[in-house]
Order: structure tokens, then C-alpha cells, then sequence
């Protein structure tokens, strides 16, 4: 396995990169439309509303998660079969 100064920047920076979107995943706020005044018959809408943005957040960090590592490796075994 030869390792090169850029393979090893490249394949420190996707790890930065996991680091940095599992931290989003988990530490994300939650969308939450309550700071408005509303009636209370929109309620129930506006909850079922937040939850699906919520879902879809979640759901969106966790692929670009797994994006970054499929990434990182395909990198490592890129470098590891030269």
C-alpha cells in the first residue's frame, strides 16, 4: 500500500466529513413551527407538518452520512489494490 501525501489528505478530509454530518445527524435542532401564533384548529396540520420536515432532515443527513463513507471507502480500497 503505497500512500500518498494527497491520498491521505483526501481520505483525512472525508473522515472530517463523516465526523462533521454524523454530528448534524445527532445534534440537529428540531423543526418546530410553534414559535407562530396559530388557531387551534391548524394545530394538528401544522404538527403533522413539522414532523414530516423533521423525518425528511433526518432522514437526508443520514444518507449523506452514508454517502461519505461509501466515499471514504472506495478511497481506501482504491489506494489499498494500487
Amino acid at each position: 500500500m503505497n500512500f500518498t501525501i494527497i491520498d491521505i489528505l483526501n481520505l483525512l478530509a472525508l473522515l472530517i466529513n463523516v465526523a462533521g454530518s454524523f454530528l448534524m445527524f445527532y445534534f440537529s435542532p428540531a423543526v418546530n413551527s410553534m414559535s407562530y401564533l396559530y388557531n387551534r384548529s391548524e394545530l394538528p396540520e401544522i404538527k403533522k407538518r413539522d414532523d414530516r420536515k423533521n423525518k425528511m432532515v433526518r432522514t437526508g443527513m443520514l444518507i449523506l452520512l452514508i454517502g461519505f463513507l461509501l466515499q471514504a471507502v472506495a478511497l481506501f480500497l482504491g489506494i489499498a489494490y494500487k
